[in-house]
C-alpha cells in the first residue's frame, strides 16, 4: 500500500502551488499549474474509485486474456481450396516494423497485403518515433563526429550477446543509410540537439542522447554522441513515423485489411506456411470495435483497469460478429504483430512481479500488443527467447534537482548510478527486495526540484512537472530533520542509510568521484536542516513505470525466417519487431526498438519477397 503524504511529511498540493507563487511570482504559469493538477487530481480520484471495484481485479481478466494458440490448419491440396484473398507477401501486424516490412517487400516486386486487428499504428504510433543511428547528417550538422564504428562500440556493451556481432555490425553499418531510407518514404528529421539528460526531448529537439553514451563504464568504451533522432513535430512524434510509412505503403500499392485477426496459420502437409485465417470484422462493427481500441492509450496514466476492460470487450465483440477468411500467402508470412504488455497472463509467466503490480505500469504499447503473433510462431513450432527480458524504465530526473539525492534500497544502500538510462533504473529497482527505493535529497534540493518542475516551461512542466509533482505530493513522499527519523518514516534500515550518507559525504569533502560513476555536477554532499524522501518503489502508481517486453520468436539473421529449437527455419515464416528476438532484446535504450522493427522488418520484407525461408529450408534438408 502506498503511504499517503500528509501535512507533517509535505505541504499539500494547493498549498504547494501557492509556495510556489510567493517565491516565483508567476501568475500565469502558476494558475495553468493549479488548473491541470487539480484536473489530474480529479481524474486520479475517479479512476481509483472505479478500480476500488472487486471485479475489476487481475482474477477477472487473466482467464480472458490467455488466448492459447489454435494449431494451424493443415491443408493436403491447397491449390483446390477456396481462398479469400490471395497475395505474394502477406504482413500481419501493420505498425512500425510492419510497414518497412510491406515497403520493402513490394519494392522488391511482390504483390503484399498488410492485415491489421484493428485500424494499424500499433505500438509506433504511440511511441516517441525514436530511431538509433549513427554517423549521420544531422550530427554532422550538429557539430558531432559520430560513425559506425563508436556506434558499434557502444552498442556491443548495450546488445551483449542477444545477437551475432555481425548482425550487429550490419545494423551500425547501414544505420545512416537507413535512417536515409525513412526520410525518402518521408519522415522527416533535423539536427536540433537537447544535450541534457531526459528520457524525451523537449518539442523543437530533435536529436539527443537517449541511452547511457555519457555514463562513465560507456563513455570510456566509445566516444559519446547523441544518436537519438527523432521526427520532427510536436509531443510523442511515433504517429509522424507511421503516418509517413503507412503513407508510402499505400502509394506504393501495399494493400491493407483492417478490423481482421488472424487467429491461426494454414499450412501444406510439408509445414510450409501458407496462409493464416482470420476473423474479419464486418464494417458496421467497426467504428465500435476501434473505440474499444482507443481507450487504451498508452501515455495517460491511471487507465490499467481501464484497458483491460476494453480488451475483454474487443474479445468478446470479436467471438460474437467475426467472420472466418481465409488469404493464401505465395511467398510467406511476417509476424509484425508487437510484444505481449497487454497480456496479463503471459506476462505473469514471464514477469509475475509486474504482472502482479500491472495497476502501477504504464505499459507502452496498444491494444493488439497482445503476444497473439508469438502464439502464432509457436503454433507451428516456433521457439522463443528472453520472453523475461522487458524494459521497465523508471525516471528520477527531470526535475535534474533530484539527482543530487542518492537513491537506496529498504537496507539504506545505493544500488545503481542515479543518472543510468531509465530503463536500467527500473530494472534495478524491481530488482530491490519489495520492489522498493528512495531517493534521499536535502530539502534545497528538494525545493530546487519543484521550482525547476514548475517553471521549467509549459511543455516541460505538462510532460515532467505535472508526473513528479504528483508523485512528490501522492507517492508518499516524507520529510525529517535527521536522516534516522527519515528512515524510520520509510521503513528504511536507519544504520545502514546513516552509512550510506556518511560515505558519500566524505567522497565529497575529499573531492573524489562517486564510486557509481555519478556525475560532478550531482556529486554533493547531503548535508541540510531537513531531508526528504521521494518514493520510487515500483508498486507505487504515482512514480509511473513505463513497461514493455523484449523477448519473442527466434529468427534467423540472415533472412528473419522464424526457427525452432534445433535452429531450423520454419518455410515460408518471418518475423520483426518486439514479435522477434532482435537487437534489443537483451536490454532496451531509446531508438532501439523502433530501430530494430525498420532493421529487421526490411530484413523479413526483403526475404519474404524472395521466399528465401522456404529456400534455406530446402538447403537445409538436402
Amino acid at each position: 500500500m502506498i503511504p499517503s503524504s500528509d501535512a507533517s511529511d509535505f505541504p499539500g498540493y494547493l498549498r504547494l502551488i501557492e509556495i510556489a507563487q510567493n517565491s516565483f511570482g508567476s501568475r500565469i504559469l502558476v494558475s495553468q499549474a493549479l488548473l491541470t493538477f487539480q484536473n489530474t487530481r480529479l481524474q486520479i480520484d475517479c479512476t481509483l474509485s472505479e478500480s476500488s471495484q472487486p471485479a475489476c481485479g487481475r482474477k477477472r481478466f487473466m482467464k480472458d486474456v490467455a488466448n492459447d494458440p489454435r494449431p494451424p490448419l493443415v491443408l493436403t491440396r491447397p491449390d483446390q481450396e477456396e481462398w479469400d484473398d490471395t497475395t505474394d507477401v502477406l504482413v500481419v501486424g501493420f505498425g512500425g516494423a510492419g510497414a518497412c516490412a510491406a515497403i520493402e517487400a513490394k519494392e522488391a516486386g511482390a504483390d503484399v497485403l498488410a492485415i491489421d486487428r484493428f485500424a494499424g499504428g500499433g505500438a509506433t504510433a504511440y511511441s516517441g518515433g525514436i530511431i538509433y543511428a549513427g554517423g549521420t547528417p544531422f550530427q554532422k550538422e550538429a557539430g558531432f563526429d559520430d560513425d559506425a564504428d563508436e556506434m558499434f562500440a557502444y552498442l556491443s556493451k548495450e546488445v551483449g550477446d542477444i545477437v551475432r556481432p555481425e548482425t550487429l555490425r550490419r545494423y551500425c553499418d547501414e544505420s545512416a543509410g537507413n535512417l536515409e531510407w525513412l526520410m525518402r518514404h518521408g519522415v522527416p528529421y533535423a539536427a536540433d540537439t537537447y544535450l541534457e539528460k531526459t528520457i524525451y526531448p523537449p518539442d523543437g529537439k530533435f536529436l539527443y542522447y537517449s541511452g547511457n553514451e555519457k555514463v562513465p563504464e560507456f563513455a570510456a568504451r566509445a566516444k559519446p554522441a547523441p544518436r537519438g533522432h527523432r521526427p520532427v513535430g510536436t509531443g510523442m512524434t511515433g504517429h509522424v513515423y507511421f503516418k509517413a510509412l503507412a503513407t508510402a505503403a499505400q502509394a506504393l500499392g501495399v494493400r491493407l485489411r483492417q478490423h481482421e485477426k488472424v487467429v491461426r496459420l494454414i499450412t501444406d502437409a510439408r509445414g510450409h506456411v501458407i496462409g493464416v485465417e482470420t476473423a474479419r470484422i464486418p464494417e458496421r462493427h467497426r467504428p465500435a470495435h476501434q473505440r474499444l481500441y482507443s481507450k487504451v492509450v498508452p501515455m495517460l496514466p491511471f487507465k490499467a483497469v481501464t484497458a483491460e476492460r476494453a480488451g475483454a470487450k474487443a474479445r468478446e465483440l470479436e467471438a460474437r460478429v467475426a467472420e472466418t477468411r481465409r488469404i493464401r500467402a505465395r511467398n510467406g508470412v511476417i509476424l509484425s504483430t508487437g510484444g505481449f504488455a497487454f497480456n496479463l497472463d503471459m506476462l505473469g509467466r514471464h514477469r509475475p512481479f509486474f504482472a502482479s503490480n500491472y495497476r502501477a505500469l504504464m505499459r507502452l504499447g496498444s491494444m493488439g500488443c497482445d503476444g497473439s503473433g508469438i502464439a502464432l510462431g509457436q503454433s507451428v513450432g516456433g521457439a522463443t527467447d528472453r520472453m523475461d527480458s522487458i524494459y521497465a524504465a523508471r525516471n528520477i530526473a527531470p526535475p535534474s534537482a533530484l539527482l543530487d539525492g542518492v537513491l537506496v534500497n529498504r537496507h539504506g544502500k545505493r544500488f545503481i548510478n542515479e543518472e543510468s538510462y531509465s530503463g536500467y533504473l527500473g530494472l534495478a529497482i524491481a530488482d530491490q527486495p519489495e520492489g522498493s527505493a528512495w531517493v534521499i535529497l536535502t530539502g534545497r534540493s528538494f525545493r530546487q526540484a519543484i521550482r525547476q518542475a514548475l517553471f521549467g516551461g509549459w511543455l516541460f512542466f505538462k510532460f515532467y512537472g505535472v508526473p513528479a509533482l504528483l508523485n512528490f505530493v501522492m507517492g508518499g513522499t516524507r520529510r525529517a530533520r535527521s536522516m534516522e527519523a527519515l528512515a524510520a518514516k520509510c521503513g528504511i534500515d536507519s544504520v545502514g542509510l546513516q552509512e550510506t550518507v556518511a560515505e558519500l559525504n566524505a567522497h565529497v569533502a575529499a573531492a573524489e568521484d562517486d564510486p557509481l560513476g555519478k556525475s560532478a555536477e550531482h556529486h554533493r554532499k547531503l548535508e541540510d536542516r531537513s531531508y526528504y524522501a521521494i518514493n520510487m518503489s515500483i508498486p507505487n502508481i504515482y512514480a509511473f513505470t513505463y513497461l514493455f517486453t523484449l523477448g519473442g520468436l527466434r529468427v534467423d539473421e540472415e533472412t528473419g525466417g522464424v526457427t525452432k529449437d534445433d535452429g531450423t527455419v520454419i518455410s515460408g515464416l518471418y518475423a520483426a519487431g518486439r514479435a522477434a528476438l532482435g537487437l534489443c532484446s537483451n536490454g532496451y535504450i531509446s531508438g532501439m526498438s523502433i530501430g530494430d522493427g525498420m532493421f529487421s522488418g526490411r530484413r523479413a520484407g526483403r526475404h519474404a519477397a524472395q521466399g528465401e525461408s522456404t529456400l534455406k529450408r530446402e538447403r537445409i534438408s538436402a
